[in-house]
């Protein structure tokens, strides 16, 4: 349920520094601050080698050490099988160790985005004369590894719906919960789906911070609660549907991102415009529709599911849980709002004729 950054599309272009005298010139360390000497920084540098080492450690004591075959095998092979459905595919439910399938994933992603950005975006990124410094190439990065992940998880998440019980029918979100069970490709979707969320908190924290860090922490902290509540909660139909309303927005603003970094403004501020008019139809639209039907029809759609006091039941319902999570769907809009206040401001910079130009400036940008 991917959030972007609001505040503009593109690094603005270094500025000429003020110039000194040798005497005042302040050192390279002083310049670059204290982030750069820190632990998360050396973490953030070496993000490649740890997540090697772990994933290594990980297969090595799987393949190697039989004994501790029930502990590995819950970070590489999913868990709970309880049957086959009708065409004989197996059939999943949900449980606690499903967390290591999860950890697993944070790790594998960590080291396929340092790995793309370092040798496969970077040296593109080098060979565009449009992308001129340090902090605009890492941003390009960036914006390309967004965009490679989200159209895989966008893909794929349209197969699942398709195939679904719930294609063109959303009454089936709700219908027969509690007693939704998964097929393998839906529970790995959903699993590597909470594994880049919980990943991108990750990031936040590693990197040097920006000027927009509180509000996409609390962007990723609700995405996740929701996510993980949803999961545990057997609500991972509606979940379905949201990140594909999110995947789908992000594409295309991490695109327009990309081309505004390689110079190409025109195609930028056209991607913009398609970025604008998915954001308010899907994200304001349709997700606030989907909002509506769960507040009005959501618990009339599960009347046997409804907590009974005194009886144990696989999960149930209660007013409280489904306030619950209407709240943080609820927050969870509230926030895209305020980026929507934001992407009107880039919009009129578009209609005035002066570019979707990105106004966040950071120091990181210009080294």
């Amino acid at each position: 349920m991917a959030s972007p950054n609001t505040k503009g599309m593109a690094v603005a272009e270094a500025v000429p520094g003020k110039v000194t005298t040798s005497r005042s010139k302040p050192s390279k360390m002083s310049r670059k601050g204290p982030y750069h000497t820190s632990f998360v920084a050396t973490v953030e540098r070496n993000q490649i080698p740890i997540s090697q080492v772990l994933l290594a450690c990980l297969y090595m004591l799987h393949i190697f050490y039989p004994k501790l075959l029930p502990i590995t095998t819950k970070f590489i092979h999913l868990q709970y099988k309880i049957g086959t459905g009708s065409d004989g595919a197996p059939l999943y439910d949900i449980g606690i160790d499903d967390a290591y399938y999860v950890a697993h994933w944070v790790i594998t992603l960590t080291f396929l985005r340092a790995f793309l950005m370092q040798w496969v975006f970077g040296p593109f990124a080098s060979m565009s004369n449009k992308i001129k410094t340090k902090g605009a190439r890492t941003r390009f990065c960036e914006q390309s590894w967004l965009v490679t992940y989200y159209t895989f998880s966008f893909a794929y998440g349209i197969y699942l719906y398709v195939h679904s019980p719930y294609y063109m029918n959303i009454d089936h979100l709700y219908l027969h919960w509690p007693n939704h069970n998964m097929t393998a490709g839906f529970k790995k979707y959903y699993l590597i789906s909470m594994g880049f969320w919980f990943q991108q908190v990750f990031v936040l924290h590693i990197e040097k911070r920006r000027k927009d860090h509180y509000q996409m922490l609390s962007h990723h902290i609700i995405t996740c609660c929701l996510m993980v509540g949803s999961y545990n909660y057997y609500y991972f139909r509606i979940g379905h549907i949201i990140l594909m309303i999110m995947d789908s927005v992000d594409i295309l603003f991490s695109g327009a991102k990309i081309l505004r970094y390689l110079g190409y403004s025109k195609l930028c501020d056209l991607m913009f415009f398609c970025f604008l008019m998915s954001w308010i139809i899907l994200r304001h639209g349709l997700y606030n529709y989907l909002y509506y039907h769960a507040w009005t029809k959501a618990s009339s759609l599960m009347p046997d599911a409804k907590c009974i006091p005194g009886v144990l039941q696989r999960r149930c319902w209660t007013n409280t849980v489904i306030n619950t999570f209407l709240g943080l769907l609820g927050g969870l809009q509230i926030i895209t709002i305020v980026w929507m206040y934001l992407i009107a401001k880039v919009a009129y910079r578009v209609v005035t004729g002066q570019g979707a130009e990105d106004v966040r400036s950071d120091e990181s940008d210009e080294e």
